[in-house]
């Protein structure tokens, strides 16, 4: 794949800071007035294994399995590929190839190539497409935009793109052209 050559340190740094985003929208939408909308979208939900009192977010996804907790996002492959796990303490997206999800303040994933790396975040990265589309057509955009300005407000917050540019991010860089999603970025 001719694009796997831009794959540089700025696109997984976005995707980074995206996918650190991701979770604070994610904490919304467990909070949704119609309820749990991971769990509406087909999520399984249960203590998470590590951090007491949160909860672990599970689904099959390409033949791995897809999980969500409130420090790690992980895709873990089938036997013998290669994964990806985004910590948020990190800020960084790595390689994960063992055999179970990685445990929240347990495990951590291994570096590799930013082109190693970027290959192993493609099954994550087509989840998280659909699943934003679904949050756009099911809870719609002015739930997402909501979230963002609430994490606009924190003291701490760390707003990304704006919704729907996000949006357009994940979906350039899901279709192969993450110079483009690269260029809507600010430096």
């Amino acid at each position: 794949m001719a694009t796997l050559n831009a794959i540089s340190p700025g696109i997984m740094n976005d995707a980074a800071r995206g996918l650190a985003q991701q979770m604070v929208f994610w904490g919304h939408d467990v909070r949704h007035l119609d309820g749990n909308a991971l769990v509406r979208f087909g999520l399984q939900r249960s203590p998470s294994p590590g951090l007491t009192g949160t909860s672990c977010y599970r689904m099959p996804w390409e033949g791995g399995v897809i999980e969500l907790h409130g420090a790690v996002a992980s895709w873990t492959p089938p036997a013998g590929g290669a994964g990806s796990v985004f910590c948020r303490d990190l800020g960084r997206i790595d390689l994960w190839a063992e055999p179970s999800p990685p445990i929240p303040g347990r495990e951590r994933g291994e570096s590799g190539s930013f082109v190693q790396r970027w290959e192993a975040f493609q099954p994550f990265l087509r989840w998280l497409v659909t699943y934003e589309m679904w949050v756009s057509e099911t809870l719609g955009d002015p739930w997402r935009l909501a979230c963002w300005r609430a994490n606009k407000r924190l003291p701490k917050g760390k707003p990304w793109l704006a919704p729907d540019l996000a949006l357009k991010w994940w979906e350039l860089a899901a279709q192969g052209n993450p110079q483009r999603a690269r260029a809507m970025v600010k430096p």
